[in-house]
């Protein structure tokens, strides 16, 4: 409602908060689940009337990752250190042409360029907060920047990589998307970390009929446990060679990786009968259509990955490891796998024993030959999609998080006073800031009256 004087003379009017979303990586990226999950975080803000604008660069986790720019692409490349717009719905990305895609070849100069127009937009955009996530130098100063204007930050951490604390020093909060993660920070660094959950809308991944056909594996790589998949393949070739899978090439190199595994196992091939190899793309839908089951036995600490919400979503149980975010993700749609501590360090290449791969195949074997049992599992994969996957619900949460530091209104602050202060003094302005993680506590999902439907 707005704000009347009592004078009855002036109308104020509280205007849309501001957020600034500032990372050299692509957010239209369909390789990095991070990135397409801070998207769709955005997007929702926006649709529900905040102010977003987003600065980044032609930074992708895989040269396959601009299939969203491919009509413009040969056009971008031909503006290569400068900066272009790009319209995305509510959200217009402003990229910085980079000279390569690769985030270690992009050359210090671009790093300082796009430095420069971040620190423009801070002045001319003047937002409440900004948000960043990662641990480079050029990230650190996205924060640092932010404070000496008075201005909050928000670092959105995805996996359980980063360590010491120069990357969060200047940071007001840092959120993530499972309880696993924050549970991760606290117990090695002691950081509060506040889980939001993940960011699926169900319109764009929600598949309209679905065959439930193909063992589906997305992102071939050996941390995702793509060799795993392999030795499964390599069984039901032989036990069940009528059972397929279909594996969506995104990042990772599937081919690369049946070679290796095969070759140590003494029988070196080029590729699989029972595989189908699809391209990279932004429209998962079809994908979903054909998968019975989704095979996610990531090796790595994994934080909380899309493609399980998304799985859980269309009622596709899964199989996962008991690795970082995989089980809350799933609850109790899917099966769990259990696995030695060692096979979870890189390089990902230490293999089950055939009798525990044996065990998966029997499992699987008889979720596509006892209808009852795999409907059963479907359904509570479906009730985990409703309860802890609801968009509306996470956006909530994250809206929550966020409340304490856009309620101070940053933006309209005097910011050449601030940076003058600052510079005479050698010192940030005083401004007072929440510390790290502080924020309202995210509600729980009653998963009871859900599961039972």
């Amino acid at each position: 409602m707005p704000e009347i004087a009592a004078d009855q003379s002036v109308v104020s009017v509280r205007r849309a908060p501001r957020i600034l979303w500032a990372n050299m990586f692509c957010l239209l990226d369909t390789t990095i689940g991070a990135s397409i999950s801070a998207r769709e975080m955005l997007r929702q803000l926006a649709f529900r009337g905040y102010e977003v604008t987003v600065i980044g660069a032609t930074v992708f986790g895989d040269p396959k990752g601009n299939f969203r720019l491919k009509g413009q692409w040969s056009a971008i490349r031909l503006r290569q250190g400068q900066f272009v717009d790009v319209a995305d719905g509510p959200l217009t990305h402003q990229l910085l042409v980079t000279g390569n895609t690769v985030r270690d070849a992009i050359a210090t100069r671009e790093e300082d360029q796009w430095h420069g127009h971040y620190n423009a937009i801070l002045d001319t955009f003047k937002p409440d907060l900004v948000i960043f996530h990662g641990g480079r130098l050029v990230d650190m100063v996205i924060a640092d920047e932010a404070r000496v204007r008075g201005i909050p930050s928000a670092a959105y951490v995805a996996n359980g990589n980063y360590g010491g604390s120069r990357w969060c020093r200047d940071v007001d909060l840092i959120f993530t998307e499972s309880d696993a993660t924050a549970q991760l920070y606290r117990d090695k660094a002691r950081y509060r970390v506040t889980p939001v959950g993940t960011f699926v809308d169900p319109a764009t991944v929600v598949a309209s009929d679905q065959t439930r056909e193909n063992l589906l594996l997305v992102n071939p790589s050996a941390e995702k446990g793509a060799g795993i998949v392999i030795l499964l393949a390599l069984a039901l070739e032989r036990r069940r060679p009528d059972i397929r899978f279909e594996v969506v090439q995104s990042r990772g190199n599937w081919q690369g990786l049946v070679k290796a595994v095969t070759t140590a196992l003494g029988r070196p091939r080029d590729s699989l009968g029972n595989v189908i190899v699809t391209p990279n793309t932004d429209d998962m839908r079809p994908v979903y259509g054909r998968a019975r089951l989704l095979l996610a036995p990531s090796l790595c600490w994994d934080s909380g990955p899309r493609v399980l919400a998304e799985a859980m979503l269309n009622g596709i149980p899964a199989i996962i490891t008991d690795r970082g975010g995989l089980p809350e993700m799933v609850f109790d749609g899917g099966i769990v796998l259990k696995l030695p501590l060692q096979w979870h360090e890189a390089p990902y290449l230490a293999f089950p024993y055939p009798s525990r791969i044996e065990r998966v195949v029997d499992a699987i074997i008889r979720l596509y030959d006892d209808e009852p049992h795999y409907q059963a599992l479907a359904r509570r994969a479906r009730a985990a999609g409703r309860a802890v996957h609801d968009i509306e619900f996470n956006v909530q949460r994250l809206i929550r998080a966020f409340a304490p530091l856009l309620e101070q209104q940053a933006g309209d602050r005097d910011f050449y006073e601030a940076l003058t202060t600052a510079h005479k003094q050698g010192l940030t302005p005083d401004v007072q800031f929440l510390p790290a993680g502080q924020a309202v506590a995210p509600l729980e999902p009653d998963l009871t009256d859900v599961a039972a439907q």
